[in-house]
Protein backbone atom coordinates (compact mmCIF):
# COMPACT_ATOMS: atom_id res chain seq x y z
CA UNK A 1 0.00 0.00 0.00
CA UNK A 2 2.85 2.24 0.45
CA UNK A 3 4.51 1.24 -2.41
CA UNK A 4 1.43 2.27 -4.30
CA UNK A 5 0.90 5.93 -2.12
CA UNK A 6 4.17 6.80 -3.27
CA UNK A 7 3.98 6.08 -7.16
CA UNK A 8 0.69 7.87 -7.05
CA UNK A 9 2.34 10.97 -5.26
CA UNK A 10 4.70 10.94 -8.34
CA UNK A 11 2.17 11.31 -10.57
CA UNK A 12 0.62 13.84 -8.80
CA UNK A 13 -2.23 11.79 -7.27
CA UNK A 14 -3.55 12.64 -11.23
CA UNK A 15 -5.66 9.50 -10.98
CA UNK A 16 -6.51 9.06 -7.25
CA UNK A 17 -8.09 10.22 -4.45
CA UNK A 18 -5.45 12.54 -2.77
CA UNK A 19 -5.12 10.57 0.77
CA UNK A 20 -5.33 12.32 3.85
CA UNK A 21 -1.88 12.60 4.43
CA UNK A 22 -0.91 14.49 2.01
CA UNK A 23 -3.70 17.05 2.40
CA UNK A 24 -2.80 20.34 4.68
CA UNK A 25 -4.40 23.73 5.69
CA UNK A 26 -6.13 26.25 3.31
CA UNK A 27 -3.26 28.58 3.55
CA UNK A 28 -1.72 25.93 0.80
CA UNK A 29 -4.24 27.45 -1.69
CA UNK A 30 -3.92 31.08 -0.63
CA UNK A 31 -0.54 31.53 -1.17
CA UNK A 32 -0.47 29.92 -4.07
CA UNK A 33 -3.51 31.95 -5.88
CA UNK A 34 -2.38 35.05 -4.40
CA UNK A 35 1.06 34.32 -5.83
CA UNK A 36 0.20 34.08 -8.89
CA UNK A 37 -1.87 37.62 -8.96
CA UNK A 38 1.63 39.10 -8.21
CA UNK A 39 3.07 39.38 -11.65
CA UNK A 40 3.03 41.53 -14.71
CA UNK A 41 -0.05 40.23 -16.48
CA UNK A 42 -2.16 41.48 -13.47
CA UNK A 43 -0.02 44.72 -13.70
CA UNK A 44 -0.64 45.50 -16.92
CA UNK A 45 -4.13 44.75 -16.90
CA UNK A 46 -4.48 47.18 -14.12
CA UNK A 47 -3.26 49.96 -15.71
CA UNK A 48 -5.41 49.30 -18.78
CA UNK A 49 -8.80 49.45 -16.64
CA UNK A 50 -8.09 51.93 -14.51
CA UNK A 51 -6.69 54.38 -17.98
CA UNK A 52 -9.53 53.34 -20.06
CA UNK A 53 -12.64 53.34 -17.54
CA UNK A 54 -10.73 56.55 -14.38
CA UNK A 55 -10.24 55.57 -11.48
CA UNK A 56 -14.08 55.63 -9.56
CA UNK A 57 -15.51 53.29 -12.33
CA UNK A 58 -12.66 51.40 -12.70
CA UNK A 59 -12.41 51.07 -8.32
CA UNK A 60 -16.35 49.31 -9.23
CA UNK A 61 -15.23 47.11 -12.34
CA UNK A 62 -12.03 45.66 -10.32
CA UNK A 63 -14.25 45.04 -7.01
CA UNK A 64 -17.17 43.26 -8.97
CA UNK A 65 -14.65 41.50 -11.58
CA UNK A 66 -12.92 40.09 -8.42
CA UNK A 67 -16.37 39.34 -6.46
CA UNK A 68 -17.22 37.39 -9.02
CA UNK A 69 -13.82 35.02 -9.41
CA UNK A 70 -14.22 35.38 -5.36
CA UNK A 71 -17.15 32.93 -5.31
CA UNK A 72 -16.31 30.82 -8.63
CA UNK A 73 -12.89 30.34 -7.25
CA UNK A 74 -14.14 29.51 -3.96
CA UNK A 75 -16.69 26.94 -4.76
CA UNK A 76 -14.00 25.39 -7.25
CA UNK A 77 -11.43 24.90 -4.75
CA UNK A 78 -14.02 23.97 -2.31
CA UNK A 79 -14.95 21.34 -4.71
CA UNK A 80 -11.74 19.72 -4.82
CA UNK A 81 -11.52 19.34 -1.31
CA UNK A 82 -14.72 17.82 -1.23
CA UNK A 83 -14.05 15.32 -3.62
CA UNK A 84 -9.98 15.44 -2.69
CA UNK A 85 -10.06 14.85 -6.87
CA UNK A 86 -8.15 17.05 -9.38
CA UNK A 87 -9.71 19.00 -12.35
CA UNK A 88 -8.99 15.82 -14.33
CA UNK A 89 -11.04 13.02 -12.55
CA UNK A 90 -13.60 15.97 -11.63
CA UNK A 91 -14.08 16.27 -15.71
CA UNK A 92 -14.23 12.14 -15.75
CA UNK A 93 -17.28 12.44 -13.54
CA UNK A 94 -18.67 15.40 -15.26
CA UNK A 95 -18.47 14.75 -18.77
CA UNK A 96 -17.46 10.48 -18.89
CA UNK A 97 -14.70 9.56 -20.99
CA UNK A 98 -14.63 10.61 -23.88
CA UNK A 99 -16.74 14.42 -23.05
CA UNK A 100 -13.49 14.62 -20.37
CA UNK A 101 -10.93 13.80 -22.76
CA UNK A 102 -11.61 17.33 -24.67
CA UNK A 103 -11.88 19.11 -21.64
CA UNK A 104 -8.53 17.95 -20.66
CA UNK A 105 -7.15 18.75 -23.71
CA UNK A 106 -8.53 22.25 -23.83
CA UNK A 107 -7.62 23.05 -20.16
CA UNK A 108 -3.83 21.21 -21.11
CA UNK A 109 -3.40 23.71 -24.17
CA UNK A 110 -4.57 26.91 -22.75
CA UNK A 111 -1.80 26.12 -19.69
CA UNK A 112 1.02 25.31 -21.75
CA UNK A 113 0.53 28.35 -24.11
CA UNK A 114 -0.21 30.19 -20.77
CA UNK A 115 3.71 28.90 -19.86
CA UNK A 116 5.34 30.04 -22.90
CA UNK A 117 3.61 33.52 -23.16
CA UNK A 118 4.53 34.03 -19.30
CA UNK A 119 8.13 33.12 -19.90
CA UNK A 120 8.12 35.57 -22.99
CA UNK A 121 6.94 38.25 -21.64
CA UNK A 122 8.72 37.85 -18.21
CA UNK A 123 12.10 37.65 -20.89
CA UNK A 124 11.25 40.52 -23.07
CA UNK A 125 10.16 42.98 -20.17
CA UNK A 126 13.46 42.15 -17.47
CA UNK A 127 15.31 42.59 -20.33
CA UNK A 128 13.97 46.42 -21.21
CA UNK A 129 14.23 46.63 -17.64
CA UNK A 130 17.29 45.96 -17.85
CA UNK A 131 18.49 47.97 -20.59
CA UNK A 132 16.49 51.03 -18.90
CA UNK A 133 18.44 50.96 -15.18
CA UNK A 134 21.93 49.57 -16.68
CA UNK A 135 22.12 50.44 -20.43
CA UNK A 136 22.83 46.23 -20.89
CA UNK A 137 21.42 45.17 -23.75
CA UNK A 138 20.54 41.11 -22.62
CA UNK A 139 18.47 39.04 -25.07
CA UNK A 140 15.09 38.21 -23.42
CA UNK A 141 15.80 34.07 -23.96
CA UNK A 142 19.08 34.37 -22.21
CA UNK A 143 16.87 35.62 -19.33
CA UNK A 144 13.78 33.07 -20.06
CA UNK A 145 15.17 30.39 -20.75
CA UNK A 146 16.93 29.73 -17.84
CA UNK A 147 14.02 30.64 -15.82
CA UNK A 148 12.06 28.17 -17.46
CA UNK A 149 14.28 25.24 -16.29
CA UNK A 150 14.42 26.45 -12.66
CA UNK A 151 10.11 26.86 -12.88
CA UNK A 152 10.61 23.34 -13.99
CA UNK A 153 12.33 22.34 -10.97
CA UNK A 154 9.61 24.22 -9.05
CA UNK A 155 6.98 22.24 -10.91
CA UNK A 156 8.20 18.95 -9.94
CA UNK A 157 7.83 19.82 -6.15
CA UNK A 158 3.98 19.91 -6.58
CA UNK A 159 1.94 22.37 -4.30
CA UNK A 160 4.13 22.39 -1.57
CA UNK A 161 6.83 23.82 -3.89
CA UNK A 162 4.47 26.56 -4.94
CA UNK A 163 3.37 27.05 -1.91
CA UNK A 164 6.96 27.97 -0.43
CA UNK A 165 7.20 30.05 -2.94
CA UNK A 166 3.94 32.23 -2.66
CA UNK A 167 4.74 32.45 1.10
CA UNK A 168 7.50 34.93 -0.06
CA UNK A 169 6.32 36.41 -3.07
CA UNK A 170 3.01 37.55 -1.33
CA UNK A 171 4.76 40.12 0.91
CA UNK A 172 7.45 41.06 -0.73
CA UNK A 173 4.66 42.39 -3.42
CA UNK A 174 3.02 44.11 -0.78
CA UNK A 175 6.15 45.71 0.37
CA UNK A 176 7.27 47.30 -3.47
CA UNK A 177 3.01 48.45 -3.81
CA UNK A 178 3.40 50.33 -1.15
CA UNK A 179 6.56 51.70 -1.73
CA UNK A 180 5.24 52.34 -5.02
CA UNK A 181 2.48 54.32 -3.32
CA UNK A 182 4.61 56.26 -0.85
CA UNK A 183 7.25 57.12 -3.50
CA UNK A 184 3.86 58.68 -5.62
CA UNK A 185 1.87 59.95 -3.03
CA UNK A 186 2.43 63.52 -4.54
CA UNK A 187 1.10 62.54 -7.57
CA UNK A 188 -1.81 60.66 -5.73
CA UNK A 189 -4.41 63.40 -6.39
CA UNK A 190 -3.90 63.12 -10.30
CA UNK A 191 -4.12 59.57 -10.20
CA UNK A 192 -7.29 59.27 -8.70
CA UNK A 193 -8.71 62.05 -10.75
CA UNK A 194 -8.49 60.20 -13.91
CA UNK A 195 -11.89 60.28 -15.85
CA UNK A 196 -10.40 57.76 -18.15
CA UNK A 197 -9.76 57.34 -21.94
CA UNK A 198 -13.22 55.48 -23.25
CA UNK A 199 -10.90 52.37 -24.50
CA UNK A 200 -12.84 49.56 -22.52
CA UNK A 201 -16.43 49.60 -21.55
CA UNK A 202 -17.67 48.75 -17.81
CA UNK A 203 -18.54 44.72 -18.57
CA UNK A 204 -15.60 44.43 -20.82
CA UNK A 205 -13.47 45.46 -17.87
CA UNK A 206 -15.49 42.87 -15.59
CA UNK A 207 -14.75 40.11 -17.99
CA UNK A 208 -11.11 40.83 -18.40
CA UNK A 209 -10.71 40.70 -15.18
CA UNK A 210 -12.21 37.42 -13.96
CA UNK A 211 -11.33 36.08 -17.60
CA UNK A 212 -7.13 36.99 -16.74
CA UNK A 213 -7.39 34.21 -13.51
CA UNK A 214 -10.11 32.17 -14.94
CA UNK A 215 -8.00 29.09 -16.07
CA UNK A 216 -6.84 29.44 -12.73
CA UNK A 217 -10.42 29.06 -10.89
CA UNK A 218 -11.06 26.00 -13.65
CA UNK A 219 -7.73 24.40 -12.05
CA UNK A 220 -8.47 25.29 -8.39
CA UNK A 221 -9.71 21.66 -7.60
CA UNK A 222 -6.21 20.51 -8.60
CA UNK A 223 -4.81 22.57 -5.36
CA UNK A 224 -7.86 22.64 -3.28
CA UNK A 225 -7.88 18.62 -3.05
CA UNK A 226 -4.70 19.00 -0.81
CA UNK A 227 -6.56 20.49 1.77
CA UNK A 228 -7.87 18.53 4.57
CA UNK A 229 -11.34 20.84 5.56
CA UNK A 230 -13.22 21.91 2.65
CA UNK A 231 -14.16 25.02 3.81
CA UNK A 232 -10.88 25.99 4.47
CA UNK A 233 -10.18 25.41 0.68
CA UNK A 234 -12.99 28.23 0.16
CA UNK A 235 -11.65 30.43 1.79
CA UNK A 236 -8.06 30.93 0.81
CA UNK A 237 -9.16 30.88 -2.55
CA UNK A 238 -11.90 33.39 -1.59
CA UNK A 239 -9.56 35.29 -0.02
CA UNK A 240 -6.74 35.44 -2.17
CA UNK A 241 -9.10 36.35 -5.15
CA UNK A 242 -11.56 38.52 -2.74
CA UNK A 243 -9.29 40.75 -1.15
CA UNK A 244 -5.81 40.02 -2.79
CA UNK A 245 -6.56 40.47 -6.45
CA UNK A 246 -8.46 43.73 -5.69
CA UNK A 247 -5.54 44.77 -3.79
CA UNK A 248 -3.05 44.39 -5.92
CA UNK A 249 -4.90 45.57 -8.90
CA UNK A 250 -5.68 48.82 -6.84
CA UNK A 251 -2.38 49.59 -5.65
CA UNK A 252 -0.48 48.77 -9.03
CA UNK A 253 -2.23 51.06 -11.00
CA UNK A 254 -1.88 54.19 -8.65
CA UNK A 255 2.14 54.99 -9.81
CA UNK A 256 1.34 53.90 -13.22
CA UNK A 257 -1.81 56.12 -13.26
CA UNK A 258 0.03 58.94 -11.38
CA UNK A 259 3.58 58.79 -13.35
CA UNK A 260 1.76 57.87 -16.71
CA UNK A 261 4.28 54.78 -16.44
CA UNK A 262 2.02 51.82 -19.19
CA UNK A 263 2.16 49.49 -16.02
CA UNK A 264 4.33 49.10 -12.42
CA UNK A 265 7.11 48.09 -13.04
CA UNK A 266 7.92 50.99 -15.67
CA UNK A 267 6.62 53.36 -13.13
CA UNK A 268 9.08 51.37 -10.45
CA UNK A 269 12.22 52.11 -12.79
CA UNK A 270 10.85 55.70 -13.20
CA UNK A 271 10.73 55.95 -8.98
CA UNK A 272 14.69 54.60 -8.64
CA UNK A 273 12.91 51.10 -7.61
CA UNK A 274 13.83 48.85 -10.28
CA UNK A 275 15.48 46.61 -8.70
CA UNK A 276 13.25 45.53 -6.10
CA UNK A 277 10.24 45.78 -9.32
CA UNK A 278 12.33 43.38 -10.89
CA UNK A 279 12.44 40.85 -8.30
CA UNK A 280 8.59 41.17 -8.07
CA UNK A 281 8.18 40.47 -11.58
CA UNK A 282 10.22 37.50 -11.45
CA UNK A 283 8.87 35.88 -8.67
CA UNK A 284 5.70 36.74 -9.93
CA UNK A 285 6.01 35.49 -13.34
CA UNK A 286 7.74 31.89 -11.70
CA UNK A 287 4.45 31.30 -9.26
CA UNK A 288 2.42 31.80 -12.08
CA UNK A 289 4.07 29.45 -14.77
CA UNK A 290 4.61 26.92 -12.21
CA UNK A 291 1.06 26.47 -11.73
CA UNK A 292 0.41 26.43 -15.21
CA UNK A 293 3.07 23.87 -15.81
CA UNK A 294 1.53 21.84 -12.50
CA UNK A 295 -1.80 21.65 -13.80
CA UNK A 296 -1.08 21.01 -17.10
CA UNK A 297 1.65 18.25 -16.46
CA UNK A 298 -1.26 16.66 -13.90
CA UNK A 299 -3.88 16.36 -16.97
CA UNK A 300 -1.47 14.66 -19.13
CA UNK A 301 -0.57 12.77 -16.43
CA UNK A 302 -4.17 11.52 -16.08
CA UNK A 303 -4.41 10.67 -19.67
CA UNK A 304 -0.84 8.68 -19.82
CA UNK A 305 -0.38 7.07 -16.51
CA UNK A 306 2.22 5.20 -17.77
CA UNK A 307 4.84 8.25 -17.81
CA UNK A 308 6.25 9.59 -14.85
CA UNK A 309 5.07 13.28 -13.55
CA UNK A 310 8.47 14.45 -13.96
CA UNK A 311 8.83 13.23 -17.01
CA UNK A 312 6.02 15.04 -18.12
CA UNK A 313 7.15 18.44 -16.60
CA UNK A 314 9.97 17.93 -18.33
CA UNK A 315 8.40 17.74 -21.91
CA UNK A 316 6.08 20.44 -21.54
CA UNK A 317 8.85 22.35 -20.49
CA UNK A 318 10.77 21.52 -23.85
CA UNK A 319 7.17 22.50 -25.49
CA UNK A 320 6.95 25.97 -23.87
CA UNK A 321 10.60 26.65 -24.57
CA UNK A 322 10.01 26.17 -28.14
CA UNK A 323 6.73 28.53 -28.00
CA UNK A 324 9.15 31.50 -26.64
CA UNK A 325 11.78 30.46 -28.91
CA UNK A 326 9.67 30.66 -31.93
CA UNK A 327 7.66 33.57 -30.23
CA UNK A 328 4.33 31.80 -30.66
CA UNK A 329 2.84 34.00 -28.23
CA UNK A 330 1.37 36.48 -30.21
CA UNK A 331 -1.12 34.17 -32.73
CA UNK A 332 -1.62 32.18 -29.27
CA UNK A 333 -3.20 34.67 -27.00
CA UNK A 334 -6.37 35.32 -29.37
CA UNK A 335 -7.12 31.70 -28.60
CA UNK A 336 -6.42 32.07 -24.89
CA UNK A 337 -8.85 35.19 -25.27
CA UNK A 338 -11.53 32.97 -26.35
CA UNK A 339 -10.88 30.70 -24.13
CA UNK A 340 -12.14 33.71 -21.61
CA UNK A 341 -15.71 33.18 -22.70
CA UNK A 342 -15.79 29.55 -22.67
CA UNK A 343 -13.71 28.24 -18.55
CA UNK A 344 -16.52 30.37 -16.72
CA UNK A 345 -19.24 27.77 -18.08
CA UNK A 346 -16.67 24.84 -17.59
CA UNK A 347 -15.83 25.63 -13.95
CA UNK A 348 -19.52 26.06 -13.26
CA UNK A 349 -20.66 22.32 -14.60
CA UNK A 350 -17.70 20.84 -12.85
CA UNK A 351 -18.95 22.19 -10.15
CA UNK A 352 -22.83 21.68 -9.83
CA UNK A 353 -21.94 18.23 -11.02
CA UNK A 354 -20.08 17.32 -8.33
CA UNK A 355 -22.77 18.44 -5.70
CA UNK A 356 -26.11 17.75 -7.73
CA UNK A 357 -25.61 14.79 -9.83
CA UNK A 358 -26.89 11.95 -7.63
CA UNK A 359 -27.60 9.41 -9.64
CA UNK A 360 -24.63 6.86 -11.47
CA UNK A 361 -22.77 8.44 -14.31
CA UNK A 362 -24.14 7.91 -17.62
CA UNK A 363 -24.01 8.66 -20.76
CA UNK A 364 -26.91 11.05 -20.58
CA UNK A 365 -25.29 12.94 -18.10
CA UNK A 366 -21.86 13.49 -20.16
CA UNK A 367 -23.81 14.54 -22.98
CA UNK A 368 -25.84 17.09 -20.55
CA UNK A 369 -22.90 18.63 -18.98
CA UNK A 370 -21.73 19.48 -22.59
CA UNK A 371 -24.44 20.72 -23.95
CA UNK A 372 -24.98 23.17 -20.86
CA UNK A 373 -21.31 24.15 -20.87
CA UNK A 374 -22.01 24.80 -24.54
CA UNK A 375 -25.11 26.91 -23.96
CA UNK A 376 -23.22 28.38 -21.15
CA UNK A 377 -20.38 29.52 -23.54
CA UNK A 378 -22.72 30.60 -26.43
CA UNK A 379 -24.72 32.44 -24.03
CA UNK A 380 -21.41 34.40 -23.12
CA UNK A 381 -20.08 34.87 -26.65
CA UNK A 382 -23.81 36.54 -28.30
CA UNK A 383 -23.74 38.97 -25.21
CA UNK A 384 -20.01 40.01 -25.47
CA UNK A 385 -21.10 40.94 -28.97
CA UNK A 386 -23.85 42.48 -28.22
CA UNK A 387 -26.55 40.56 -29.84
CA UNK A 388 -28.06 40.21 -26.86
CA UNK A 389 -28.29 41.93 -23.56
CA UNK A 390 -29.10 40.86 -20.29
CA UNK A 391 -27.57 41.54 -17.11
CA UNK A 392 -24.67 43.66 -19.37
CA UNK A 393 -21.98 41.26 -18.16
CA UNK A 394 -21.25 38.88 -20.21
CA UNK A 395 -19.33 36.01 -17.87
CA UNK A 396 -21.91 36.41 -15.45
CA UNK A 397 -24.40 35.90 -17.65
CA UNK A 398 -22.70 32.98 -19.20
CA UNK A 399 -22.27 31.35 -15.32
CA UNK A 400 -26.28 32.17 -14.41
CA UNK A 401 -27.60 30.56 -17.69
CA UNK A 402 -25.21 27.33 -17.18
CA UNK A 403 -26.55 27.26 -13.01
CA UNK A 404 -30.28 26.88 -14.33
CA UNK A 405 -29.20 24.29 -17.73
CA UNK A 406 -27.36 22.39 -15.75
CA UNK A 407 -30.18 22.41 -12.69
CA UNK A 408 -32.90 21.01 -15.35
CA UNK A 409 -31.42 19.03 -16.92
CA UNK A 410 -30.29 17.11 -13.74
CA UNK A 411 -33.59 17.76 -12.36
CA UNK A 412 -35.16 15.76 -15.31
CA UNK A 413 -32.12 13.23 -15.32
CA UNK A 414 -32.88 11.93 -11.63
CA UNK A 415 -36.80 11.99 -12.89
CA UNK A 416 -36.27 9.94 -15.19
CA UNK A 417 -34.02 7.47 -12.98
CA UNK A 418 -36.13 7.12 -10.07
CA UNK A 419 -39.10 6.24 -12.45
CA UNK A 420 -37.37 3.71 -14.51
Amino acid sequence: MEMQSDESSHHGYAAERVPESAQGSGWRIFFIVAGSLCGLPVFILSARIFGGLGFSHGLLAVLLGAGISAILGACSAYTGSSARMGLAMLADHAFGPWGSGIVKLVIAISLVGWFGVNIGVLGATAASALSQMSGWHVPPLAIGLPVSLAIAATTIAGATGLERLGSVLVPVTLIVLLASVGLSWRHLDTAMATTGTGEIGFGGAVAAIVGSYVVGIVIQPDYGRFVRRPWQAAMGAGLSLGVAYPLVMILSSLASLALGAPELISAMILLGFGVPALAVLLLGAWIDSSACLYSASLSFANQLPRLGFAAIVATITLVGILLVVVGADTVFIPFLMTLGVALPPLATVLILSHFLVRVPASFLSSVTAAICWATGTATGGVTTQKWLTLSGLPVLDSIVITCLTLTIFNHLIVMRHTTS
